[in-house]
């Protein structure tokens, strides 16, 4: 299994029809990428970019990329240009993709827990329980943190 990101502008007046083709292609469409090793795709919005991703399964990733890269040109559900082949002052005027460069995982596998861990180390781990009697902390995600000036 191999994964797949990409970065994908789309002109503002175009991006909600893409984004909206993007993900929920029509039954063909669907057959092509199946067929062609896409698996688990998905899109994420961020400002102006869309993030794309996807995993692919199967043995020959150049050979099916062009395949469906082939059939996604005919219903011109495709990107064309690459950002690289846009001229740095077109690129906000410009439909393009690019790929997103893997810096490195976490999680690829099930950590090592230590035998000698105690079942209430562990759950303090899950819970964020992270001080003293009644300090608890909640780690998760909050709409808060992020907001509209976050710029790439």
């Amino acid at each position: 299994m191999r994964r797949v990101a990409e970065i994908i502008h789309i002109v503002e007046s175009e991006r909600e029809k893409f984004i909206s083709e993007a993900i929920n292609p029509d039954e063909e469409t669907k057959k092509v990428l199946w067929l062609c090793g896409v698996r688990k795709q998905q899109y994420f919005l961020l400002n102006e970019l869309i993030f794309m991703t996807f995993e692919y399964d199967g043995k020959d990733f150049y050979n099916d990329m062009e395949k469906m890269a082939n059939y996604l040109s005919t219903k011109g559900a495709l990107v064309q240009k690459r950002r690289k082949d846009v001229i740095a002052s077109e690129r906000d005027t410009t439909n393009w993709w690019a790929p997103v460069k893997k810096l490195g995982a976490v999680l690829e596998s099930k950590p090592n827990f230590d035998d000698g861990d105690s079942e209430m180390e562990r759950q303090s781990m899950i819970s964020g329980y992270t001080g003293g009697a009644g300090d608890v902390y909640d780690l998760s995600y909050s709409e808060e943190d992020w907001t509209d000036d976050i710029r790439i």
